[in-house]
This record gives C-alpha cells, structure tokens and sequence, in this order.
C-alpha cells in the first residue's frame, strides 16, 4: 500500500472515533450535551465555543 492511503486510512480512523465518542458519551449520560448536538460541552468549551442551549 502506498505511504499515503495509510494515511488518509488513519485519518478517517482517528476522525470517526473522535465522532463515535462524542455521539455514545453525550446519549449514554457520560457527558453533559446543553444544545443536544452531540458534541460535548467539555470539548466546544476546550475549542473556545460557548455552548447555548436551543
């Protein structure tokens, strides 16, 4: 396999897990979700967005 399908591979693989933690810890309870977007507060406050409830 060529160096950078490896790559876009590990990518795509790093990107879905960070998705597929965000979508299970906010639905499960693990984590607090005020805007329901599935992306937890922690990491929208880590990235320097305030989140708002709808």
């Amino acid at each position: 396999m060529s160096d950078i399908t490896i790559v876009i591979i590990g990518a795509v693989v790093l990107v879905g897990g960070v998705i597929l933690y965000a979508v299970i810890s906010t639905t499960t309870g693990y984590e607090e979700d005020i805007n329901q977007n599935y992306v937890p507060d922690r990491m929208e406050r880590f990235f320097g967005k305030e989140p708002k409830k709808k």
